[in-house]
């Protein structure tokens, strides 16, 4: 506790009260008070922690309804580190008030999909479900919350403990697959070590590697978010490489800023976006959506997936008004503020029909998953796609 208070006074008075968070805030709108946005949230993490305000549950709704995607610090003139503050708040607030069954719930089932039994679970399930003819299905959610879920593939984890070796090596990648590319998306993680060895790189997929653990430490639940970093590095310890690769952007960024690796953590996008790889497409009209940890949290500037869908041949780019702006998923915030979370699904698709697209890409599982259940929700006759997914099907061999 004297860590957290410590910590958190230290961080929050950099905060001077402009307001220019509210701008760029996705929850503010859907809220119109002062506690539904950083600068209202990071006031209430202060008068907890100075001890003018309890910690009670109205106080934790706060928290617990923003969606962590840190556009907040991507605008803020301070640099004011707002994840650091708010995770330990929320940590405080697992330890006094609890985090609720279904948040609880939820995180302990990412432990759980990456346990042997998980696993095999999984896999079981793709196969049983693997004939079905759709790719999602609807599923309700004790809170309200129904989702288009993607089903689990038939090859779930079926990438691990393999090195897949490129044939003029210049360097060797280790891929951190991460929870949805193991359990529902595997062609797509199929895709992503296609191009890197098309771009000269061996790619190394660890055997055991678990959730990175952000969803966890987004949360508050910091000792199991500890527990797995731990068990992350150790099982990346065991490997030679030069540099990490993801095809998730939240995993990235808990990787680069919260598990101390020296070594370098790219998105895939940059690897090819740097590489010679040539795309040929067939007339398609793009739109990219911009996942809110490639840029609040990795980084990675959008130039880099603009000018890789630019690459590609025959092909036309139109770059959507509000690119930026968060899709609504946020993990378990779409299942624990389902209406909040459809409000900002519909902005979002909406911007997104505007562009009269046919082909929406991203570079986050989690934003497909969303962008997916969306547009099959409000009728938007668009397709949605990881990146790594479009620019292996168009690459030139």
């Amino acid at each position: 506790m004297e860590k957290f208070v410590e910590l958190s006074l230290d961080l929050a008075q950099k905060c001077v009260k402009c307001g220019l968070c509210k701008s760029v805030c996705p929850t503010y709108p859907y809220i119109q008070e002062e506690g539904g946005f950083a600068r209202g949230r990071l006031a209430l993490a202060e008068m907890v922690v100075r001890g003018e305000l309890p910690l009670t549950e109205e106080v934790s709704k706060q928290w617990d309804q923003c969606a962590m995607c840190r556009r907040c610090e991507w605008i803020c003139p301070n640099n004011v580190e707002y994840k650091e503050i708010i995770t330990k708040a929320k940590d405080m607030q697992r330890e006094t008030t609890g985090q609720g069954i279904v948040k609880s719930l939820g995180l302990k089932s990412l432990e759980l999909l990456q346990s042997k039994l998980g696993r095999k679970a999984v896999k079981v399930a793709g196969m049983l479900m693997d004939p079905l003819p759709f790719a999602e299905l609807k599923v309700p959610f004790p809170t309200g919350a129904v989702k288009f879920m993607p089903k689990p593939t038939a090859k779930a984890f079926g990438l691990r403990g393999k090195v897949f070796k490129a044939e003029e090596e210049k360097g060797k990648l280790l891929f951190f697959t991460g929870c949805m590319i193991d359990a529902f998306y595997g062609k797509t993680g199929e895709n992503v070590i296609k191009l890197m060895n098309k771009a000269g790189y061996t790619v190394i997929v660890p055997e055991d590697i678990k959730c990175c653990g952000a969803p966890h430490y987004y949360s508050g639940n910091i000792p199991a978010f500890e527990r797995l970093k731990n068990h992350n590095l150790e099982e990346m310890s065991k490997h030679n490489f030069d540099a990490i690769v993801v095809a998730c952007p939240t995993c990235g960024g808990a990787l680069q800023e919260d598990y101390g690796i020296e070594k370098p953590v790219y998105d895939f996008a940059q690897i090819v976006q740097e590489s010679s790889l040539k795309f040929k497409g067939s007339g398609n009209r793009l739109t990219f959506h911009v996942p809110c940890h490639s840029y609040s949290a990795m980084k990675v500037s959008d130039r880099v997936f603009y000018e890789l869908t630019e690459r590609i041949e025959g092909d036309q780019v139109k770059k959507a008004e509000k690119d930026k702006s968060c899709c609504g998923f946020a993990g378990l915030f779409s299942i624990t503020n389902p209406r909040m979370s459809e409000q900002i699904q519909r902005e979002k698709v909406e911007d997104l029909r505007k562009t009269e697209a046919d082909l929406v890409l991203t570079t986050c599982p989690g934003c497909v998953l969303n962008l997916k259940d969306g547009v099959k929700r409000h009728k938007v006759n668009q397709e949605v796609l990881h990146l790594a997914d479009y620019l292996a099907e168009t690459l030139q061999e």
